[in-house]
């Protein structure tokens, strides 16, 4: 099963030489955080150098030359990315390039995306290290081929479906839930009911049919009959509606995996329908509505407009269990002005066959939680700014699909600390989990400021999080410590060989860390120049650390997997300020 856990972890941003503006910088569980705003930076001039980057793009399987392959190089000193097409030859080439440490990265249709340095699927590149007025030549990537996946989507009495969406799926492991995602994977069946899907990488998938059904419409005034309001179900392979009873299928590189066959389920279609009003009382105008499943399911999402009443109409839905969303504008107070703030609208139905009408679509009025940032070093903190650190908000509900950071009415980030390091923003009420976002609050050379610890009116719910209710929630302590715990190490191989590819993966001991909301007791490392790992975000605990040759990223959190897995790691602890040298043997996935 393939699961991932969402965890919160706390940025340490310093401000950019180069920039006027603060620089926000860092990551979210390997998410990069722009500048604020989420505007680039002003000078986006290509940075011009004397060096040179060439190669050429190949074939994995023949060692062939690939023609119009795109290639694209990145680095911190371009500003912005390069990106060329390799000739008949399968040679590309960047010239004018200033030193530094470059990305580069080549794709295609129906290959696998490759990075130089690459040397499995799932596991990342290295840089490039560019010296001033060097040639870099022969930085050659290798692109395998992606694996193919056949079949044939009919209906119950074994007819062709034509115009079928299918798509890959994926099983996550998410804020302690299971949830499915779809891959990226994805095309539609032939006129005989045929569907073909390539490039696909290496993984588990289930694969997922959905018809696009048409209008339900009155004609010449007469309703459809019974049988028109037949359709088709979303369906699993090899034929079932729920996601959770579907058939996994293994995939390997340039697999083909043929008889994927689908036999859709036919159901009742239903509409649903209702209106929406602002925060004023007053119809929607603007905007539309979406339909999505509950609990994650995936979906190709089903809609429709709000009319000038403030009504709208969602047609061709099927039984299950359904949130709507709407995101509508109040209208602008003056003519020509942009209407703002942005306003979010939820309700929740559940459709069996009959048309469900008469749903209202309200606003979620924003509630504020307050608190204070507190700090286990006294002494290092009293030369910090409060202007530096603002609190984060995420919710843990699956169908919130709500934003970290940002309040649900539009109005931008969250604010900074007031100076006596109190804060307050505005939420959606439901169950959240919070962390900090801190800018530029670190000297250099210094060890960021993390989170420790979160608690509400005295109570720990760092992992577990919190309940929002309509009137909000005060007396929430958001504990930073500069307290710097570190693992390292090296990995060697059955002979005592020093391994210089592998992945580290480090959970905790305790199975219910494992499946918290927020999971703050993983990490993962890769080594380094010297073939050595660290890893230094984890908070102090008891863990277990083992050396993969391999590894799917999506699955890693998966708490069957870790329990498979513990039986084979290395048990440590680590206590406040620690650092830990491991030594560790390298693990073969069968």
């Amino acid at each position: 099963m393939s699961r991932v856990s969402i965890c919160l972890v706390a940025l340490s941003l310093v401000p950019s030489s180069t920039a006027a503006q603060e620089v926000v910088t860092g990551t979210v569980q390997g998410f990069i955080q722009g500048t604020p705003n989420g505007q680039p930076p002003r000078d986006v001039r290509p940075a011009a150098g004397r060096s040179t980057i060439r190669g050429r793009v190949l074939t994995v399987d023949t060692g062939q030359p690939m023609r119009r392959a795109t290639v694209r190089i990145t680095a911190t000193e371009l500003r912005v990315p390069r990106g060329t097409l390799t000739d008949a030859d399968g040679r590309y080439e960047f010239r004018e390039l200033p030193a530094g440490r470059y990305s580069i990265n080549a794709s295609k249709t129906a290959f696998i995306d490759w990075s130089y340095g690459q040397t499995q699927p799932s596991s990342p590149g290295k840089p490039l290290v560019l010296a001033d007025n060097q040639v870099a030549d022969n930085i050659d990537i290798g692109l395998p081929r992606g694996a193919v996946i056949t079949g044939r989507i009919t209906d119950e009495l074994g007819e062709p479906v034509p115009n079928t969406n299918v798509m890959l799926v994926r099983q996550q492991f998410r804020q302690g839930q299971r949830r499915f995602v779809f891959s990226g994977g994805g095309t539609q069946t032939n006129d005989i009911g045929e569907y073909r899907i390539f490039g696909v990488a290496p993984g588990q998938y289930y694969v997922s049919a959905r018809f696009q059904q048409g209008p339900l419409q009155n004609i010449n005034g007469v309703g459809q009959s019974a049988e028109g309001r037949i359709g088709y179900a979303p369906t699993f392979y090899p034929g079932t509606a729920e996601a959770t009873s579907a058939q996994r299928i293994t995939v390997s590189l340039a697999q083909t995996i043929s008889e994927i066959n689908i036999a859709m389920l036919s159901t009742r279609l239903a509409t649903v329908s209702g209106t929406g009003t602002d925060s004023q009382g007053r119809p929607i105008t603007a905007g539309g509505v979406t339909l999505a499943p509950r609990g994650g399911v995936p979906s190709f999402g089903l809609g429709g407009q709000f009319r000038p009443d403030g009504t709208f109409t969602i047609s061709s839905v099927t039984p299950g269990e359904y949130v709507l969303r709407t995101n509508a504008f109040r209208p602008p107070a003056t003519p020509g002005t942009p209407p703002t703030p942005q306003e979010v609208s939820v309700a929740f139905v559940t459709v069996n066959g009959d048309d469900v009408m008469g749903v209202r679509l309200t606003p979620v009025v924003p509630v504020i939680i307050s608190g204070r940032f507190t700090f286990d070093n006294a002494n290092a903190a009293q030369t910090l700014k409060p202007s530096a650190f603002r609190p984060l908000v995420q919710s843990l509900d699956l169908d919130a699909n709500t934003l970290v950071g940002f309040v649900p009415d539009g109005s931008g980030p969250p604010p900074a600390a007031r100076d006596d390091f109190t804060f307050e923003l505005k939420t959606a009420p439901g169950r959240v989990a919070m962390n900090v976002l801190q800018i530029g609050a670190t000297a250099a050379g210094q060890n960021p400021w993390r989170l420790k610890a979160v608690r509400v009116n005295g109570s720990d719910v760092t992992d577990t999080g919190f309940d929002v209710g309509g009137q909000g929630v005060s007396g929430v302590e958001i504990e930073l410590t500069n307290r710097q715990q570190q693992v390292t190490g090296v990995v060697t191989d059955a002979r005592g060989g020093a391994v210089k590819d592998y992945l580290v993966v480090i959970f905790a001991q305790d199975p219910a860390r494992r499946i918290a909301a927020v999971n703050r007791y993983f990490a993962t490392a890769r080594p380094g120049d010297d073939g050595s790992f660290k890893a230094v975000t984890l908070p102090p605990g008891e863990y277990y650390a083992i050396a993969l040759d391999r590894a799917d990223q999506l699955e890693l959190q998966d708490p069957d997997l870790l329990d498979g897995l513990s039986r084979q790691a290395s048990s440590f602890t680590i206590a406040p300020g620690d650092t830990r040298t491991l030594n560790l043997k390298l693990f073969t996935l069968q």
